[in-house]
């Protein structure tokens, strides 16, 4: 019973540390997407488009909520 229970919980750590790795990817394109975004930023803040404070706006809360989640994301990587 207990060597079986052991089995399973390796198994549930692979599987969680698998998926973790998996998210790898997504992260990045959203990490490019934001970079992408500021990008964009400094073409509008260059021609004086009324526009540039919106997009500095989205790209500063969602630069925030991505560093967030990559210090989670990391947490959890290290913990399985």
């Amino acid at each position: 019973m207990i060597p079986q229970l052991l089995v399973n919980y390796k198994e549930v750590m692979m599987d969680i540390q698998r998926n973790l790795l998996e998210l790898e990817e997504s992260a990045q394109r959203i990490s490019d997407g934001l970079a992408a975004i500021r990008i964009v930023i400094v073409g509008l803040d260059g021609s004086g488009s009324e526009y540039a404070g919106a997009f500095h706006a989205i790209w500063a809360d969602l630069s925030e909520a991505d560093t967030e989640f990559q210090k989670r994301w990391t947490a959890c990587l290290n913990e399985a």
